[in-house]
């Protein structure tokens, strides 16, 4: 792994191989997850590690993968006694899916849902956090990849198909299999059922205003989606209310929303993760954003 993280770097020019590692780490799960038929068939693919990998190339890297349940309709008419039981079963399914996989990159990971080292459950198992292991070729150290899941969610728009890229897919094809035929996966596009573009925006307008503390990265996706796709985020406003009122039944998620107040976005730690520098206009863009955000904000209070 270590001469395969070193040649990236070289080829790509990117020096952090703490963040080049764990991508490949990330790829690597990604494409086990989208060869298991259970889980192709149920889950769709969100969230940032999404926007860099199946729309936008790496503009930034994304330490996380982020799903949510397809079949929403199974839930309907459905006592939450039932509701909690039936998620329960499929929690057990994906643990030993991300079981499987694990082993198989030699990674640490243990199904048993009461350690928090490895599993966290919220909102009556409707919220999965996952943690698999890891120790770093590049520092030693022990690390792990986050998968998190929502069972119940509300979507606006018909999900996608897209074709999921490495970070390498513009490295040379002969050579690199030539010097690292284990890993020639890693040039192969992963098919996978994504969140159409406009659903991701309105998750992070959701996510920007219901996290507890600020991400900056979520305001730097905000505006490479509204940029890219040139999007008028107010025509956006009813949905990202009702999406996020749809949450607001769980009270981690009201508590972050009353504290929320933002004024100035600053990069400090997450600098780091940009692969691009961000137009001269982010800041200046930003501000409306976050303008927008805060007004929804005191909206959804209000009401």
């Amino acid at each position: 792994m270590k001469k395969l993280i070193e040649y990236i770097s070289t080829e790509t020019k990117i020096e952090n191989k703490t963040l080049i590692e764990k991508d490949i780490i990330i790829h690597q799960m990604l494409t086990a997850l989208s060869k298991n038929n259970y889980f192709y068939n149920n889950f769709a693919f969100k969230g940032g590690t999404c926007l860099t990998k199946c729309y936008y190339g790496y503009y930034r890297f994304s330490e996380d993968l982020d799903f949510s349940w397809i079949k929403q309709q199974e839930f309907t008419n459905k006592s939450q006694k039932k509701i909690r039981k039936l998620l329960s079963k499929k929690i057990d399914n994906i643990l030993r899916i991300i079981k499987e996989i694990s082993d198989t990159l030699n990674m640490d990971f243990q199904e048993s849902k009461s350690d928090k080292r490895y599993i966290e459950l919220g909102g009556s198992n409707r919220f999965t956090t996952i943690k698999t292991w890891y120790k770093s070729a590049t520092t030693g150290n022990e690390q792990f990849i986050k998968i998190q899941i929502n069972f119940v969610e509300k979507f606006y728009y018909p999900f996608q198909k897209h074709n999921a890229k490495s970070l390498i897919e513009h490295i040379k094809e002969k050579e690199f299999t030539f010097l690292f035929p284990e890993y020639k996966t890693l040039l192969h596009n992963t098919n996978i059922i994504t969140y159409d573009i406009r659903e991701i925006l309105l998750e992070k307008c959701r996510a920007a205003i219901t996290r507890r503390g600020t991400k900056t990265r979520d305001y730097i996706d905000i505006y490479i989606i509204t940029h890219k796709e040139k999007i008028d985020i107010a025509k956006y406003k009813k949905q990202i209310i009702d999406k996020t009122r749809f949450m607001l039944k769980y009270n981690k998620y009201i508590q972050n929303l009353n504290q929320y107040h933002t004024e100035k976005i600053i990069l400090g730690e997450e600098e780091k993760l940009l692969l691009k520098p961000l137009p001269k206009e982010f800041q200046k863009t930003t501000k409306k954003i976050i303008a927008f955000l805060n007004n929804i904000c005191k909206e959804i209070k209000n009401q």
